[in-house]
């Protein structure tokens, strides 16, 4: 089983690639698992004994929904006994996210086995220098990651080894600049949609928390408003068919990059 969070669907474009070669089925992380983890039970599927949590890094760390979602969730029999593997996307480097994720399986006795993790498109854009890569970077990207998610599926196969990309400063990334993001850099405040809004809707039809509803402007049209739930997938932002929405005046000027998740095989 593959336990899978994604954002912008980079994760998800991973995950399936790597279900198609290991034969595991795939369960979304939407809605209430994200909004009340304590209230799922999950377990695997007779004679199914690996586990893979997929799910892209913030900041150099492990997402706080899916650490919530870890921490809390119910766990059956055959989950607990399993063998645990990690797979992460990031845009460039995942720092020490490994270390992060390991400790959350010890905290629950989850067998954790191996950690790997796959470059991907950037897709974050709310601070100052970040944007989404060039169309030739992301196709030479995915190129990259196809090869990797057929190495990936080999280790879980017969080995046990880690995949990773840490790149420099690992440690500060993830034990300094992570707990300053995830404390002070997600908040949905900022969130907003722009003169070129239509209200088609896809935003709020789209976000896992189901954080944005429909509401009336000052014209009387339909339009997005942000609650407080948010998991800063940028989902929102990446999907919008007017690129509409705006993380305030941040992400003026920046690109979208969303892969979306539809059937890619």
């Amino acid at each position: 089983m593959i336990i899978c969070f994604s954002g912008t669907g980079n994760t998800f474009y991973v995950a399936s690639k790597l279900a198609e070669k290991t034969g595991n089925s795939i369960f979304m992380l939407e809605g209430i698992h994200l909004q009340n983890p304590e209230s799922t039970k999950l377990d695997t599927a007779p004679g199914d004994e690996t586990v893979i949590w997929a799910f892209p890094t913030y900041s150099w760390g492990v997402p706080p929904v899916m650490v919530r979602f870890i921490e809390t969730f119910t766990a059956g029999k055959g989950l607990k006994s399993a063998r645990h593997y990690m797979l992460t996307t990031c845009g460039d480097d995942m720092g020490q996210t490994d270390r992060q994720w390991r400790r959350l399986m010890k905290r629950r006795d989850f067998n954790a086995i191996s950690a790997f993790s796959v470059i991907m498109p950037n897709t974050y854009v709310c601070m100052k220098g970040f944007d989404v890569d060039t169309p030739e970077m992301v196709r030479s990207k995915i190129e990259a990651a196809d090869s990797k998610i057929v190495e990936i599926a080999d280790i879980i196969r017969s080995e046990v080894r880690d995949l990773l990309n840490p790149g420099a400063f690992a440690w500060l990334k993830s034990t300094i600049v992570y707990p300053w993001f995830a404390r002070y850099a997600m908040s949905a405040k900022p969130f907003r949609h722009t003169e070129a809004c239509v209200g088609c809707g896809k935003c709020a039809k789209l976000c896992p928390m189901e954080n944005i509803t429909m509401t009336q402007n000052k014209q009387c049209q339909p339009a997005p408003m942000w609650g407080l739930q948010c998991a800063m997938c940028l989902r929102c932002y990446h999907s919008c068919p007017q690129h509409a929405v705006a993380y305030g005046r941040k992400t003026d000027g920046k690109g979208q990059q969303w892969l979306g998740f539809k059937d890619l095989k």
